[in-house]
């Protein structure tokens, strides 16, 4: 239960976003690591960097670090009674159902290999030299 007024609207606005909604109801399927959240949801890991950061703040999320990996969990939904009804809502969804189907492409993907496209992907594109 919100312990006040303050942290449930930090809650609320949290989830007011569509793709921290989309990473919240995508981690309710399980553990994730931060690429294999970009890859899935094809947004720039600084985007999902970014939308962890508020669901964390809000006590949504907790997570693990294993070797350059960092992995992002949803906490247990019986612990804040407006996630426990808010995931149940989004993952009715068809985005988030398409997503979590993504999901499972990327996880039969090694971690390094995800990774290395995600940050690829978020390298600046090389300027031709002009002849």
């Amino acid at each position: 239960m919100a312990e006040d007024l303050r942290t449930l609207v930090e809650q609320v606005k949290a989830v007011s976003h569509p793709l921290r909604l989309r990473v919240l109801a995508l981690l309710d399927a399980g553990e994730l690591c931060v690429c294999q959240i970009a890859e899935t949801l094809q947004v720039p890991q600084s985007s999902v960097s970014e939308a962890l950061k508020e669901l964390r703040r809000a006590g949504f999320l907790t997570e693990r670090k294993e070797g350059r990996w960092v992995f992002v969990s949803v906490v247990k939904k019986n612990s804040i009674p407006l996630l426990k009804g808010l995931l149940a809502e989004a993952g009715a969804l068809d985005e988030v159902l398409q997503d979590r189907l993504r999901a499972k492409e990327v996880q039969a993907t090694a971690i390094p290999v995800v990774c290395s496209r995600v940050q690829k992907a978020a390298q600046p594109a090389p300027v031709a030299a002009d002849a």
